[in-house]
């Protein structure tokens, strides 16, 4: 037995050593997330693990008692990396806001451990940027505990709001992780629509899908859509939960409509003349840029509107997938969908079965290859690449599909009904596998 007192080694069985092409006792660097540490590789020829690190070793890394993951060799660099170490960063614990003692948490947790990834909450105050640690937050058996961590090889970025991302504090957080060597950060920021509309008409290869939509300057151009189109929607360009979104529209007698929703309560308007609409408009508007786009009329269900929620996710093979899309209705007299403002989530084939009768299907890939084109366009429009969009698509009665609204970090709720619970475990997994491939641990199925 080889005296291990205050070595750094690494430990590996004969076939692991053989496969991975190193010699006993060749020195590497050894890397657990943004750790990195000289170290030793020794021959153990009774181990039945896939590695074994030395206390000295295990202890430089930071790497949590217990935790075996998985290890590749980078022969180029002469690096041993263990993992994948993937950080959930949110907001302080305690705040409504904080998605780190919340399902999402535990449904990282359970699936980043079916892959052999180790996967913790964090916030912007709990990095230490001299030492390159974390204090993280980890479930336990025994509840949730804080553990001093590297940063890790994969974050997955759920700040909750814009508003939030938006001041100079987490702006400066968020350019400090993205400068960090070996760290993927995906899904980096909130979009904003009309930039995001603008990467897609360059790409081109969407713009069918594309309702026409130009930025808000002033009134003329709601009354120059409602002369093309009958009705327009006039949304924030960075809202989200369809917050500020007001409808206008030509009624039969000719009144021009203006709904919105304020607080808990869906309000409509009408207006005899354009110019008393218009100052509606004005008034209910908030203080923000605003698009309008053009109203488009919508295939309904069961009398009533509904959209499409489509959330594409890579997966472990760096493929987009489609993960449970969903039909949102709209309540009587609402004019969006959204959960929030009481719509209700119903699969999908269902209600294109009821909609589309004998055609569901072809709507059905119709939808699912939108949703892939859209991701490959405006990844390819950004240069980035991307982890997981949340699409809202409009379907017409004909069957033609049109995209509303691209999310960058889309909600669950679609997920929340008993019937989509499957889709929702397909999706955490999802995460933690892309992860596990952008950190180089190779393809998952």
């Amino acid at each position: 037995m080889r005296n291990m007192r205050g070595r750094c080694a690494l430990f590996l069985g004969p076939p692991r050593m053989k496969e991975i092409g190193l010699q006993d006792e060749q020195e590497v660097s050894v890397r657990f997330g943004s750790r990195t540490v000289k170290g030793i590789v020794l021959l153990d020829t009774g181990l039945t693990e896939d590695f074994r690190l030395s206390p000295m070793l295990r202890m430089s890394l930071h790497c949590p008692a217990g935790y075996v993951g998985k290890i590749t060799y980078d022969r180029s660099h002469n690096e041993l990396h263990i993992g994948p170490l993937i950080g959930l960063l949110t907001v302080p614990f305690g705040s409504p806001e904080s998605v780190g003692r919340t399902a999402l948490y535990r449904g990282l947790r359970r699936a980043g451990a079916r892959l052999k990834a180790f996967v913790y909450a964090f916030t912007s105050h709990d990095v230490d940027w001299e030492r390159r640690l974390v204090r993280g937050t980890v479930e336990t058996g025994c509840g949730l505990r804080c553990l001093t961590l590297p940063l890790p090889d994969v974050i997955y970025n759920r700040i909750p709001n814009r508003g939030l991302e938006r001041t100079p504090h987490y702006r400066g957080f968020l350019r400090q992780l993205r400068a960090v060597k070996g760290t993927y950060l995906f899904n980096p920021m909130f979009f904003n629509k009309w930039q995001v509309h603008r990467w897609l008409t360059t790409i081109g290869a969407v713009d069918h899908l594309l309702p026409e939509t130009r930025p808000l300057r002033g009134v003329a151009d709601v009354a120059i859509m409602l002369k093309r189109h009958r009705h327009a929607y006039v949304k924030p360009v960075g809202g989200s939960l369809g917050k500020g979104i007001l409808r206008v529209y030509k009624n039969r007698v000719g009144d021009f409509v203006v709904a919105y929703r304020q607080r808990n309560t869906n309000i409509e308007h009408r207006h005899a003349t354009w110019e008393s609409a218009a100052a509606d408009i004005l008034a209910a508007r908030h203080h923000r840029e605003y698009l309008v786009q053009q109203g488009l009329t919508l295939a309904q269900f069961r009398g009533r509107n509904f959209d499409v929620r489509v959330t594409m996710q890579r997966n472990g093979m760096g493929q987009w997938v489609a993960i449970g899309p969903a039909a949102k209705v709209a309540v009587s007299r609402a004019i969006t969908t959204h959960v929030h403002n009481g719509g209700r989530v119903y699969p999908l084939l269902r209600v294109l079965r009821e909609v589309f009768p004998g055609k569901e299907h072809l709507v059905y890939e119709r939808i699912i290859g939108a949703g892939t084109d859209v991701a490959l366009a405006l990844e390819r429009a950004m240069n980035k690449n991307l982890g997981e969009l949340g699409l809202d698509l409009g379907i017409t009665p004909d069957g033609g599909v049109y995209l509303f609204e691209v999310n960058a970090k889309p909600g669950r709720m679609v997920f929340a009904p008993i019937w989509a619970r499957r889709d929702g475990w397909y999706s955490y997994y999802c995460v933690c596998a892309y992860a596990h491939y952008a950190a180089g641990f190779g393809r998952i199925g």
